[in-house]
């Protein structure tokens, strides 16, 4: 987050010895990080290019108590706009409390030969601001005994309340802990109760075997021993042994039956599900088994991936084959995410993002083999903000519709770039100018083309007229009877135009 309080000195490279307008600048001696200067500087032909390469900026303050700065190297804002900043030292602030400082700027050519002959200094007009004393400075001792107290009680009541949430955190912690023992406690019981039902049954089953054998055994020795008695005796001793098996064997059989019947119930008592539920409830579902991303539902990744013939996802990939390329018309070899998607007749979408740049494009490929070639969904915009100019020859800037109910414009001019298309705009606020005069001078090419403009008047004035030349120069024409305007007459307006 930035609170810096800027002042903008525009600062022009010519021979006159006058102070440039009282802009009304003013810092307090607490000020700390945020008192910061910035000079736009021009000559005759528009900004200064200034770089680290050709030029050096400097500057230096002195206050009316005596108090001075270093010579101060100044940083490069913008060198094509010539703008230079500095943000004042605290230190020089409270030595120059309740002062006038006044300042200037140098610049000086850098001469990487040594050679006297090219030694270049250029020594710009004095400016001045101010330096207030804060008012905080001048809170009693007693007010400022009262607020430590104050906060040294709030800090108290802090830590005892951080002292209780860490306390109902750590009783959250033992809730927790005690939840997860019963859920374990509770798996474990179930899976004894299965065991302990496994176990019944197969027991049983083993019993039932057991007698069954049993009474096989039982009734061959009856039969072996009674061969000699009589057929009858014979059959009837036979017919009863197959009656006791059939139905020890039926009871074995029901008693089975109901302990398999038992296991399945508590099964889906206790919230599972049986294999043969299992497997029927699978095959009644419609689901897409196609996975577009990993089991974390992560992007995939592959290396030389080719968009074209890639099969419908999401990936991940460096050294794309077939991807969007970078503004030099080469292959982008970082990090591109895309989205595949293929229709039913087999056309391709493919939405891919190049990740170091946050820049998005679209192709389609149709089953036709037409390719729509890559189209870019971003667009980059920049935007000047509006930048105050000042007027020369003696027209006054800034001076109609400043209260607060009508709250008007100050001189300034802005540039927005979207794309292709350039929007400048201008807003124009003047008065004590003359017919023919040339009112103001903007950055060269500032409008690309001649631009006229009609511009607001007093009521009782024709319309008036403002010129903008590719020069940078504003001008102003009255074309009906020039005696009729007056220097206290203005003019008020913004303009809007596009190249």
């Amino acid at each position: 987050m930035s609170i810096d309080k800027k002042a903008l000195f525009n600062l022009s490279s010519e021979p006159y010895l006058k102070p440039i307008s009282d802009l009304g600048v003013g810092f307090y001696n607490l000020d700390e990080n945020t008192a910061v200067l910035q000079f736009q500087l021009s000559n005759s032909k528009g900004p200064l290019l200034i770089s680290e390469n050709n030029l050096t900026a400097y500057a230096y303050f002195e206050s009316a108590n005596g108090s001075a700065s270093d010579v101060i190297e100044l940083n490069i804002v913008d060198g094509i706009k010539g703008l230079v900043e500095i943000t004042l030292d605290t230190a020089f602030l409270q030595a120059s409390t309740s002062t006038t400082v006044k300042g200037q700027v140098y610049i000086a050519v850098n001469n990487h030969d040594g050679d006297p002959a090219y030694n270049e200094v250029a020594v710009f007009r004095e400016f001045t601001f101010e330096v207030a004393d804060a008012l905080i400075n001048k809170i009693s001792a007693f007010t400022k005994v009262e607020n430590i107290r104050m906060f040294n009680q709030l800090k108290i009541h802090i830590e005892q309340r951080v002292n209780d949430i860490d306390a109902a955190i750590a009783n959250g912690e033992d809730y927790v802990a005690q939840m997860n023992a019963t859920l374990l406690n509770g798996k474990t019981q179930l899976n004894q109760i299965v065991a302990d039902g496994t176990a019944t049954i197969d027991g049983t089953v083993t019993q039932a075997k057991a007698d069954i054998t049993a009474k096989i055994d039982s009734a061959t020795s009856e039969i072996t021993t009674l061969s000699n008695n009589t057929k009858t005796d014979v059959q009837n001793t036979a017919d009863n042994a197959i009656t006791e098996i059939t139905n020890t064997s039926n009871t074995a059989t029901t008693h089975l039956d109901t302990k398999v019947a038992e296991f399945n119930q508590t099964v889906l008592d206790n919230g599972f599900v049986t294999p043969e539920q299992l497997t029927t409830d699978l095959d009644a579902l419609t689901w897409q088994k196609y996975k577009f991303t990993d089991e974390q539902g992560a992007r995939s990744y592959i290396s030389g991936l080719d968009l074209l013939t890639a099969p419908p996802g999401l990936y991940e990939s460096t050294q794309t084959v077939n991807g969007p390329l970078c503004d030099d018309g080469t292959p982008d070899t970082g990090f591109i995410e895309s989205d595949i998607t293929v229709s039913s007749n087999g056309r391709r979408k493919i939405v891919a993002t190049r990740s170091s740049f946050n820049r998005t494009y679209v192709k389609t490929l149709h089953t036709d083999g037409y390719d729509t070639g890559w189209k870019e969904l971003t667009t980059d915009i920049s935007d000047t903000g509006w930048i105050p100019y000042n007027t020369i020859n003696g027209v006054e800037k800034d001076a109609m519709f400043k209260n607060d109910t009508d709250n008007g414009f100050d001189c300034a001019y802005r540039i927005i770039k979207q794309g292709d298309i350039t929007t400048r705009k201008l807003r124009v606020n003047a008065r004590n100018l003359t017919n023919g005069v040339v009112f103001a001078e903007l950055p060269s090419q500032f409008a690309k083309n001649y631009q006229k403009f009609v511009v607001a008047t007093p009521r009782n004035k024709t319309t008036g007229i403002v010129d903008i030349i590719p020069t940078g120069e504003l001008k102003f024409n009255y074309y009906y009877n020039t005696a009729d305007w007056v220097e206290t007459d203005y003019i008020y307006g913004e303009f809007t135009w596009h190249d």
